[in-house]
């Protein structure tokens, strides 16, 4: 069944996370009926001021009436489980139960499931989280499409190193340790093309990444530092100041057993393994080549000049 813009309603999970604010630059506007579901309420204020169309819906998705209220009357679902909660597949289970009890009733078509790029590693805790919610969706019954996206550009401090005058990074892991990187903005213009397109890609799975092989953080300092016309110091921090500090707040959660087990093992493995993939099906996705790290880091450099006009002119 082809997409109908003004009727269809599509509903966004972890609505306040980077991922949707991606995909949202791609669909508001077309999407005429967008649901989005946070579960704090600053983000709900926040998301509400930034996209008055849109329905922005507290729930909480670890209990089933608030997964089927989510769920009510939803046409497409795009859902991604909070990667490092300790609940994070029991969640996602009940989520899809509610998209099957919403297919029984209604016109539902298609759950999206944003995943991670080579979920068979069983060593990383939360890629073996999201492989079991990976099994249950194919077991579901439901037309689906797992997209597996790999290591975030957007974890760079761009901004950061700009705003610099002697720009740091601070290391989290060995800078030599090849990664393929995915930037945010490749995955929502893929997920906005998975959404329009619907039957084409039922029942896929699509690992993305938009770059390559790359030498590792070092190599990717070396390409900043040119394209932004300062050298970048690199400070490696040890093991223990990531666990203590940082980790923590880049997750956004409270400290929990069990949060604090699935980031030191993400670490430990990054550390001697990376993350890697291929980019051919991200080309294929966008009809184009998904950006590098050039084009990535020019880009956000033009948002940032854009940011600081619109700034100086408030």
């Amino acid at each position: 069944m082809a997409v109908d813009y003004e009727n269809d309603l599509v509903l966004l999970t972890a609505a306040g996370g980077k991922q949707v604010a991606h995909i949202l630059h791609f669909i508001s506007g077309k999407w005429k009926r967008i649901r989005l579901v946070v579960n704090g309420k600053e983000s709900q204020k926040r998301l509400s001021e930034s996209y008055p169309q849109a329905e922005v819906m507290r729930a909480d998705l670890t209990l089933p009436q608030d997964c089927k209220r989510a769920l009510a009357g939803v046409t497409t679902i795009f859902h991604t489980g909070p990667s490092f909660h300790p609940h994070e597949t029991a969640l996602s289970y009940m989520v899809i139960d509610a998209a099957l009890e919403e297919a029984k009733n209604s016109e539902f078509q298609h759950f999206i499931l944003s995943s991670v790029l080579n979920s068979q590693l069983r060593k990383l805790i939360h890629h073996d989280e999201k492989k079991m919610v990976e099994e249950y969706i194919m077991e579901s019954g439901l037309n689906y499409t797992i997209l597996q996206p790999g290591h975030f550009m957007d974890m760079f401090p761009i901004k950061k190193l700009l705003a610099e005058g002697s720009p740091v990074y601070p290391a989290r892991w060995n800078l030599d340790i090849p990664f393929s990187y995915l930037s945010a903005h490749d995955l929502g213009e893929a997920t906005a093309i998975v959404m329009a397109e619907r039957e084409k890609h039922y029942l896929a799975q699509y690992p993305l990444v938009s770059t390559h092989l790359s030498g590792g953080y070092r190599q990717v300092c070396s390409i900043a530092s040119k394209i932004i016309g300062k050298e970048i110091r690199i400070e490696q921090m040890s093991f223990e100041d990531i666990i203590n500090g940082p980790i923590e707040q880049k997750i956004g959660l409270p400290p929990h057993p069990a949060t604090r087990d699935i980031a030191q093992r993400m670490l430990l493995y990054y550390n001697f393994h990376g993350l890697v993939g291929n980019p051919n099906i991200l080309e294929w996705l966008l009809r184009r080549k998904p950006l590098s790290w050039e084009a990535w880091i020019e880009m956000k450099m033009k948002d940032e000049k854009a940011e600081s006009r619109g700034a100086h002119v408030a």
